[in-house]
């Protein structure tokens, strides 16, 4: 196997950090060598709030994976996520003077920018649909005659500063960052293969550790993508506020026996609950699981009623009308919360089903990895691909600002 076919993503959560190392074959096959997880503190919805934190989680999710693969990481595909990741629709045109559109017209088409913002950075220019002269919904006009080109474009940006400081946490960790992919983008790109049984168009809903992100996808196109603020934590810290516990306690007690709406049989079942009493000393108490729950549904509502108004206020709305949701996420492992999505968004809805095993490998990967997966998805579809959804697009005449960021990095650590 040649080095060069080897990949290496990192998905860096608000709860947790996860490595995957994989190699890529000639043919597109991705097969997974190793994987590492790892609890991951210092991030606060999708920005680095304590970077040596952040940096410790990084090294030990890497060092798992590469004992697991045997393989030595020296660069990484980096996720970013959080309200500060932004999904725009514009539109460009280019006159192609009547002759064969060829790969650098769509670099540039997919290069022009609608206006400057100096505290933003485009992270992917994602190709909606072409129009060739009088002639739409082309889905890709290389080879084609056109006089004029015109192109719907999902821009994706990022706060320059977040962005920055991603980037020196990485290479503080002793690596390369050579791509940055948003969350929500890899998440709508594994959670919409092989669907080829649903309707063409398709919501995926990722339910975070702070955040919830919702992914349009449409005819296997990422759309756009939308961000609730509100994520597993808050659930979490709502279960330790209410029954007096720790964080620690509400999360376990969440996992094993929380779910998104009270049935009839919780007030029947009960479970054990570590209270904190006044004196600080720890008592071990039954409560019915009802309890639990009724704290859990409010929360869930709140998250799906914001998805749901999200989707009515998108410019997508009529286009998703009869739209497939896919849940997938750390929370989508809530217990009958699939079922309250389905009854809330008025929808179709199917969790998202992790393999117990990837490619070739062995490796047992749960929801968590989902972005991860999603990041080799795409590096799958990019690597050698020009102007098909690459990275931090370079300017005619200017450096990229990915390529100012490794230059500062490089030059002051």
């Amino acid at each position: 196997m040649k080095t060069s076919n080897v990949v290496t993503v990192l998905d860096i959560g608000s709860t947790k950090v996860c490595c995957c190392i994989a190699s890529v074959s000639a043919s597109g096959r991705v097969s997974i060598l190793g994987a590492g997880y790892c609890v991951c503190f210092g991030v606060k919805s999708g920005v680095i709030t304590d970077m040596e934190s952040v940096g410790r989680s990084i090294v030990k999710a890497i060092e798992m994976a590469e004992k697991e693969s045997k393989i030595s990481v020296k660069s990484v595909y980096v996720s970013i996520f959080g309200r500060n990741v932004k999904s725009k629709i514009v539109s460009a045109s280019a006159n192609i003077g009547g002759r064969i559109v060829r790969n650098e017209d769509i670099i540039n088409i997919l290069s022009f920018r609608d206006h400057e913002d100096e505290s933003t950075e485009v992270v992917h220019a994602i190709p909606i649909m072409y129009s060739i002269d009088s002639l739409g919904c082309i889905k890709d006009p290389l080879g084609m005659m056109a006089n004029n080109l015109t192109v719907s474009i999902n821009f994706m940006t990022v706060s320059k500063i977040q962005l920055s400081n991603l980037l020196l946490c990485i290479s503080k960790c002793h690596l390369e960052p050579i791509g940055v992919v948003a969350s929500s983008y890899a998440c709508g790109l594994y959670c919409s293969e092989d669907e080829n049984d649903i309707p063409v168009s398709q919501l995926v809903i990722d339910f975070g550790g702070e955040t919830t992100s919702l992914a349009f996808i449409y005819s296997g196109v990422f759309c756009g993508s939308e961000i609730i603020p509100i994520g597993g934590k808050h659930i979490t810290k709502d279960i330790a506020y209410g029954l007096n516990i720790s964080t620690v306690s509400a999360e376990r007690l969440k996992t094993l026996y929380g779910a998104a709406f009270v049935s009839i049989e919780d007030a029947r079942d009960m479970v054990l609950a570590p209270v904190l009493e006044d004196d600080n000393v720890i008592d071990m108490q039954q409560i019915p699981k009802s309890t639990l729950n009724s704290i859990i549904q409010p929360r869930v509502e709140e998250i799906l009623l914001s998805i749901k108004q999200k989707i009515e206020n998108s410019v997508f709305k009529n286009d998703f009308k009869n739209s497939f949701v896919i849940i997938t996420g750390g929370g989508s492992q809530l217990t009958s919360i699939g079922d309250l999505a389905a009854e809330m968004l008025n929808k179709n809805v199917r969790l998202k089903k992790m393999n117990n095993t990837y490619g070739e490998s062995a490796l047992q990967l749960g929801n968590d990895f989902s972005v991860a997966l999603g990041m080799l998805k795409f590096v799958q579809l990019n690597e050698g691909t020009p102007g098909k959804n690459k990275l931090f697009a370079e300017k005619k005449e200017n450096v990229s600002f990915l390529r100012k960021a490794l230059i500062w990095i490089e030059n002051n650590l």
